[in-house]
């Protein structure tokens, strides 16, 4: 399926996750590479089961730490295959075009929910067509 060239305008790079076991310990090591002022506070995540934490790393856009709630196993295969790298993630002003055209592209929706790591705000997790996942997040 054609990607619609007017989509991407509508999306802005937030975020690369990436899986980690223990979040203080990995609070600690980008702590001292960008800073602590760098850091955000840790996000607890109840419907995604998970906690999370950004760090800025200084271009306006952000790692976010993921850590699975104890008892979460849905990201035990990726951690028995050593994949950290987990997603990147996108803001836009027009989460409901964006949606929609993603989907309209082949990008296969996964869940929509809304997190405390926005304020509540509405965001949507897809997988695109070669199967990399992508986050989207209303602004």
């Amino acid at each position: 399926m054609p990607v619609d060239p007017q989509s991407a305008k509508n999306l802005k790079f937030h975020h690369t996750g990436l899986l980690v076991k223990d979040m203080d310990a990995a609070v600690i090591y980008y702590g001292k590479i960008f800073g602590k002022d760098a850091i955000s506070g840790i996000f607890d995540i109840k419907t995604q089961s998970v906690k999370v934490c950004f760090i800025e790393n200084g271009s306006g856009s952000f790692l976010e730490l993921v850590q699975p709630a104890e008892g979460n196993n849905k990201f035990d295969a990726l951690f028995k295959r050593g994949i950290q790298y987990y997603h990147i993630a996108f803001t836009t002003n027009k989460f409901d075009m964006e949606l929609q055209s993603l989907t309209n592209d082949g990008f296969r929706l996964i869940e929509i929910f809304n997190s405390e790591a926005f304020n509540g705000k509405r965001c949507a997790f897809l997988y695109s067509g070669q199967m990399h996942l992508f986050e989207l997040i209303e602004e």
